[in-house]
């Protein structure tokens, strides 16, 4: 008798034991490093916005570099998501800079899907410039 006791007494436990534990909370997506290279051309207008879309297919990082902008001038550039409602491209994060090559913004992609990089006149164009961007993302 006393050893039936004994041994409920044990199971007891470890079923306590096993119901107090910490659940397994699944580990979060490392993000793995940009392989995908896309260049973008446009011309950006006076008090113009520019957008171009991309798809990033694994969570990792995102660079943008304005590879090249004619003649120099400050303007806007961001990453965000497309708007399928008005066609635009809803920032993230942005950076307005004189532009020049080199010049960069940088993140990383916490999901996969739809982005889009915009080049957009901060309100001193004095006329149109031209530009090349590259996205690196993975």
């Amino acid at each position: 008798m006393r050893r039936r006791s004994l041994i409920a007494s044990v199971v007891v436990v470890a079923v306590v034991t096993c119901a107090c534990s910490d659940p397994v909370v699944p580990s979060a997506p490392t993000p793995v490093a940009p392989t995908v290279t896309e260049t973008f051309t446009g011309t950006l207008l006076q008090l113009g916005s520019n957008s171009h879309p991309f798809s990033v297919q694994q969570i990792g990082g995102i660079k943008v570099s304005i590879t090249k902008i004619e003649p120099s001038a400050a303007v806007s550039i961001g990453i965000g998501t497309p708007s399928t409602a008005s066609g635009t491209c809803l920032a993230i994060s942005n950076l307005t800079a004189v532009a020049s090559a080199g010049t960069q913004i940088s993140g990383t992609a916490t999901l996969a899907g739809s982005f889009c990089v915009s080049v957009s006149d901060v309100g001193n164009l004095v006329e149109p410039v031209t530009y090349s961007i590259t996205v690196l993302h993975s």
